[in-house]
């Protein structure tokens, strides 16, 4: 590969930052953008600009036979990844500006329906929107350096990352920038994790007010869950450093009795997977949250005895291992034979009948009085928030066309989270087409439409009129229900405001 510096290059692209072959004429951009595509590799000291990725992109990367090359491919695809975060970010700042005051403290919901427009134009999630909108206002507001070395793809977006989440609570003007001169020549050359450790280091060291921060900090401790698949969940919790230490501390021991109690070492060897160390914790944190001291001291836990509430959702023939449907836990999907098992000690059932074409619920099963009915139907129908790309449970019954102008009826009425019907409710979004399957039309304040389609109980049953399940083989779904509320704990959000959880666990 041969490199070139100042040349005269093909009318409309720059040499600078990207080498050409010297047998090629600079003046003929077919003969230059066809020929050898090794050749057209990047001088990884110069900033990179749009016109390196329209080069970039005529490189066939399979006819390239030299490793070291691919690698300076890879190099600059990733600068320029960095070049069009800046970009992001830079738009995402102006929008914030404009569309409110001051996202980061307002106290309306227009900052919660900013993040939702931003999602939408980003294909992210609204917890994803907020944390870039954060990011893109410091970087606007109080760190140009970091704001100019991501514009040059000399830093990725997890750098400035870490620059923002380690500094959120801190206020004054001079420590911040005395921070960011010191951060940033240690970003260029350190990786975002390593970049986390050495700003603790300089928050430690220039931060006047650290014990004010750490009280702030302290204030946003939190449990919090979130689904994982497979009928698994994760659990998080949020604290001081020296209260989780002792927390895993005592799960650490009561882990290492239980392991003790199963056979150790010599058991996992033989086959008993529960006798895992990471099992044998996870059991032992069950007990010591939900079980019971024996009279001699020792834990004992009884999974069947537990005091919650579970919607176990399946069709009749998986229920009775006929075949094995689609079944659903709290809306997850889990394997047929532990919907079965959980659905064995289940304390009561109702019969759920949907539709034979897609499966959206058609009727709840109950006879109540119609304004509790109407409730019931739509929130079954509606388990998730009807909002798109928001993932938390529905809580709230929202009227699409506000009562009483629109009726109470399931044309009308649909399932909100607590949040979403907030923001729906000051204004900053609308719901049009509706229909008594939950379908709909979400409509945002910057006129973004964005489809609502309906939440099938279980897949579209085949060749019935109805899907359910019920004591002595009614029609309908099972919905297992053992006792008491489900937490509505879920994942934080910094400054406290409730949001969408985050893809994966905040570490």
């Amino acid at each position: 590969m041969t490199v070139v510096d100042d040349r005269d290059t093909a009318p409309g692209f720059r040499s600078v930052g990207l080498g050409f072959h010297p047998d090629w004429d600079v003046h003929d951009p077919i003969a230059w953008l066809t020929g050898d595509p090794s050749a057209l590799l990047p001088l990884l000291d110069q900033p990179v600009d749009a016109t390196d990725l329209i080069l970039l992109e005529q490189v066939d990367v399979e006819a390239i036979t030299e490793p070291a090359e691919l690698i300076d491919y890879l190099s600059v695809v990733g600068r320029l990844e960095a070049r069009l975060a800046s970009l992001r970010l830079a738009a995402e700042a102006a929008f914030a500006a404009k569309s409110c005051p001051d996202p980061r403290v307002s106290s309306s919901y227009a900052e919660a329906a900013a993040e939702q427009e931003v999602a939408y134009a980003t294909r992210n999630s609204a917890y994803g929107a907020s944390k870039e909108i954060e990011r893109a206002l410091a970087l606007k507001e109080t760190f140009p350096g970091f704001r100019a070395a991501l514009a040059a793809g000399e830093i990725t977006e997890r750098h400035c990352a870490a620059l923002v989440d380690a500094t959120r609570y801190m206020t004054d003007p001079d420590v911040l920038a005395t921070i960011e001169t010191a951060a940033l020549e240690k970003a260029r050359t350190l990786t975002a994790s390593e970049l986390r450790k050495h700003l603790d280091k300089l928050i430690a060291r220039h931060d006047p007010a650290a014990t004010v921060r750490a009280h702030k900090a302290a204030a946003t401790r939190d449990v919090y869950r979130q689904p994982i698949g497979d009928g698994m969940a994760f659990l998080g919790v949020t604290h001081q450093a020296p209260v989780i230490d002792a927390v895993f501390d005592a799960i650490q021991a009561a882990g290492k009795a239980l392991r003790a109690q199963r056979g150790g070492a010599e058991a996992l060897r033989a086959g008993n997977d529960d006798a895992a160390s990471g099992a044998c914790r996870a059991d032992a944190l069950a007990a010591l949250v939900l079980g019971d001291r024996g009279e001699d001291g020792e834990l004992v836990y009884d999974a069947s005895r537990t005091q919650t509430e579970l919607h176990v959702v399946m069709d009749l023939d998986t229920l009775r291992a006929e075949r094995d449907g689609l079944a659903l836990l709290n809306g997850t999907p889990i394997p047929a034979p532990i919907a079965r098992e959980v659905a064995a000690v289940a304390d009561w059932w109702r019969r759920l009948v949907v539709d034979p074409v897609d499966g959206h619920l058609l009727d709840y099963g109950t006879r109540q009085y119609l304004p509790a009915a109407l409730r019931d139907h739509v929130l079954h129908r509606d388990p998730i928030c009807r909002r798109p790309g928001c993932t938390r449970r529905a809580q709230e019954m929202d009227h699409a066309l506000p009562f009483p102008q629109g009726a109470s009826d399931t044309t009308n009425c649909g399932g909100l989270c607590s949040r979403c019907h907030q923001v729906k409710t000051a204004g900053h979004a609308t719901i049009e087409d509706c229909a008594a399957d939950g379908s709909g039309t979400w409509v945002t304040r910057w006129r973004q439409r964005i489809r609502i389609p309906a939440q099938p109980v279980l897949e579209p049953p085949q060749r019935r009129a109805s899907t359910a399940v019920a004591p002595g083989a009614r029609p309908g779904a099972a919905h297992v229900r053992p006792h008491a509320d489900t937490p509505e704990g879920e994942a934080p959000d910094p400054g406290g405001r409730t949001a969408d959880p985050p893809e994966h666990p905040p570490f």
